[in-house]
């Protein structure tokens, strides 16, 4: 029996509301748990209410876009460009590294396709983040290099990504041309729209001001931000780039005219949070299926998640170099091995360019779920809280001190 679109929603927004107390209550993310209940409800709902209801899937693909653009907002390229070169290089290296190890162990022993060997070399601070603020570490310079160098590894691979998107249809010389004629018409696209806002925000400063208000009646802002974001999108579209890339560049582009703009950040962070974002794992989940041919992928399933694992562990020597413990070292390498953004985002885009099919997405999928249920656990197990840190250096140094007082009043009395 077909179930009517608002009871479907129904569900989902019920979906929405528990998915995250329950994963407040498992210490594991929210969105593992919304691609977990669509998972789970993908057995009992009916398959036509899940893929043809309309209404689910655009809001769905809104909540997709709207991530996205947030994951660009947060690329500052200024910052990036002001980090030190050895956190660039390390952020290079690690996708280097993590794409060569992805190579030889998934594409040349286990014989998987190119989107399992780049599946491999995913890195994103989408789940680091929260993991350091629990522990209070967002803003500390530990937290920082760590998010540094996740960044660059990430602007990386998405960077493969595209081109992958585009190799996968053409040959290599086609993809070349194509790659660079695309790449030039988003340049002079994007820098047509920044000099466009920006030649208006400064003929009409005062509309750019309520921008920044929380209690603006017309929610200017917000209007301007949507208008910003699906005009970027819709000409990613024209230019046959993803639209979630053109969402991400989006965000790049809002960030560069617009300025953090937390406020605004804010609450549309607030309104994709609530159902948008939520929806979009849900109905992710709703069309994984876990079929019995599925088992088949398990060895590489198995081989991946071993992949985005020892690989990130050169970002130990790194870290150590900068001056932090052996636990803080091993804790910010383990919180960079689960991409959950990264690896939703291949399967997408795998899926709609038509080069892997249900069953390699779904498993895609998979490791998704499971690398994010692992890894952020056992990276704050091992990260201390900064405060314990702080004590346990203060007591450290204290007890040198001591030391060496110890050591004068003896070569005192000796004299």
């Amino acid at each position: 029996m077909a179930l009517g679109v608002s009871f479907v929603l129904a569900i989902l927004a019920v979906a929405t509301f528990v998915g995250p107390l329950i994963g407040e209550r498992l210490r594991v993310p929210g969105a593992v748990i919304e691609l977990l209940i669509g998972i789970g409800l993908s057995f009992v709902l009916p398959s036509g209410d899940l893929t043809s209801t309309g209404v689910v899937s655009t809001l769905g693909e809104l909540g997709f876009l709207i991530l996205m653009f947030l994951v660009g907002v947060e690329f500052d390229f200024a910052e990036i460009r002001g980090a030190s070169r050895s956190a660039f290089l390390m952020g290079a290296a690690l996708f280097a590294v993590s794409l060569t190890t992805s190579w030889f162990l998934l594409g040349h022993l286990a014989g998987a396709s190119t989107i399992w060997v780049l599946t491999g070399a995913a890195t994103s601070v989408g789940i680091t983040v929260p993991v350091l603020h629990v522990r209070g570490w967002m803003g500390d310079r530990f937290g920082r290099d760590v998010l540094m160098v996740g960044t660059v590894a990430e602007i990386c691979y998405l960077v493969a990504l595209n081109v992958l998107s585009v190799a996968s249809r053409h040959d290599s010389g086609v993809t070349t041309v194509l790659l660079g004629t695309r790449a030039l018409g988003f340049v002079v696209f994007a820098l047509l729209v920044v000099g466009f806002v920006r030649r208006i925000r400064s003929r009409v400063p005062r509309h750019f001001h309520r921008w920044f208000l929380r209690d603006d009646p017309l929610e200017v802002g917000l209007r301007g931000t949507f208008a910003m974001l699906f005009v970027v999108v819709a000409f990613s579209g024209v230019m046959r780039i993803p639209s979630v890339m053109g969402a991400l560049l989006a965000g790049v582009i809002f960030r560069s005219v617009i300025g953090r703009a937390k406020t605004i950040v804010e609450r549309l962070t607030s309104v994709a949070n609530a159902f948008l974002i939520p929806l979009f794992f849900l109905s992710v989940g709703l069309q994984t299926s876990l079929r019995a041919d599925l088992i088949g992928l398990w060895p590489v399933v198995g081989a991946v998640l071993v992949v985005l694992s020892i690989p990130r562990l050169v970002v130990l020597p790194y870290l150590r170099r900068r001056g932090y413990s052996w636990r803080l070292a091993l804790a910010g390498s383990v919180s960079l091995m689960a991409p959950l953004t990264l690896l939703v985002t291949t399967a997408q885009i795998g899926r709609s360019g038509g080069f892997i099919g249900a069953k390699n997405y779904a498993a895609i999928i998979v490791v998704a779920v499971v690398s994010t249920i692992i890894f952020p656990s056992v990276a704050r197990g091992i990260l201390p809280h900064r405060r314990e840190e702080a004590q346990r250096i203060e007591e450290a140094t204290s007890t040198d001190t001591s030391s060496v007082e110890d050591v004068d009043d003896s070569v005192g009395e000796s004299s």
